[in-house]
């Protein structure tokens, strides 16, 4: 994540749980030479409305 300051480099799920509630942060995947940007959702991060941004019970 470009946004989070001097935190380690994570995977996949761990960038997910992180930034489920940081929707507006700008996340980069890393493609095996290079750094691409990349969407939340494409790493499996889902926006809930209302719940505190929880999935509905």
């Amino acid at each position: 994540c470009t946004d989070c300051f001097a935190q380690p480099l994570l995977c996949s799920k761990c960038c997910q749980n992180r930034h489920r509630h940081l929707p507006y942060h700008c996340v980069e995947r890393w493609m095996g030479e290079f750094f691409q940007p990349a969407w939340l959702s494409s790493l499996g991060v889902e926006i809930h409305l209302g719940h505190q941004g929880d999935i509905c019970p």
